[in-house]
Formats: C-alpha cells, sequence, structure tokens
C-alpha cells in the first residue's frame, strides 16, 4: 500500500533534505509560504544559546540560513526517521540524530519529534523539538 500524500511529502521532503537536495525538497514537497520552527518562535534565551533556534525561518532561503548554520557548527553522525504519522491536515515524524560539534568534539544526542502543517499534500510549516540543552552544551567548551 503506498503512503497517503501528506506522508508521501514528509517522507520526500526528509529524504532530500538529508541528501541535500533543497531544489527537490523545495520544489516538489514545499508550499511557497513555508515557515519553520527549532523548538519554539520568539525565544530569547534560546536563541542566546543556540543561534538559528528560536525563530521563524520563512521560505527556501531561511530554511537554507537554518541549515547553513547548523551544519556549520556540527557534523552529523546518524540521523534517522522512525515514525510518520498522518493527522489529517498534520504530519507527525518520530527520529533520532546525533551530531559532533566541529570545535569542542562534543555530542549532542536527542530524539525528535517535527510537526508538519500540510495543505494539499504540500508541507506549509514546520516545528521541530528536541533536546534543545543537548544541543547548546555541545556548544560550549569545557
Amino acid at each position: 500500500m503506498s503512503d497517503k500524500p501528506n506522508i508521501a511529502a514528509a517522507k520526500g521532503f526528509f529524504a532530500a533534505q538529508h541528501c541535500g537536495d533543497l531544489d527537490d525538497a523545495f520544489g516538489t514537497y514545499v508550499h511557497p509560504d513555508f515557515r519553520f520552527v527549532v523548538s519554539c518562535a520568539c525565544n530569547d534565551e534560546l536563541r542566546a544559546a543556540i543561534p538559528w533556534a528560536g525563530y521563524e525561518h520563512r521560505g527556501r532561503e531561511g530554511y537554507q540560513r537554518l541549515t547553513a548554520l547548523l551544519f556549520s557548527e556540527y557534523e552529523l553522525l546518524a540521523y534517522e526517521t522512525t515514525r510518520f504519522t498522518d493527522a489529517g491536515t498534520q504530519v507527525f515524524v518520530e527520529g533520532h540524530f546525533r551530531l559532533r560539534h566541529r570545535e569542542t568534539a562534543r555530542i549532542a544526542d536527542s530524539d525528535f519529534l517535527a510537526r508538519f502543517e500540510m495543505r494539499n499534500g504540500k508541507i506549509v510549516s514546520g516545528q521541530i523539538y528536541e533536546n534543545t540543552a543537548a544541543v547548546a552544551a555541545a556548544r560550549c567548551a569545557d
């Protein structure tokens, strides 16, 4: 049985962005009004700890800035999505990542939950919930 359109879009987006193909990710799976938030928006304490978190990133350019900041600091050691759940106008994605900070060599290890708002089989917005304390701690030298 094939995936429902919303699940197919979420899986396609994760696969394309994991391969670094933002053209495919945004051309095929994302609505033009796309917005993305790491943890929560408008959180000054979080912004101070993690420069790309606590903001709303808009469109392809905003998402590209977010990933450029993240991967300029961290090396991706492990990444997997384990479950996709269709909830009507939303898709929830469960997974896990492991990152190593490029300067401190400290590890950030976290399960995550991503929530995508969907419209006509395209991702309109997303928010990822992760262990931001682990990500922030890995940025700090002992």
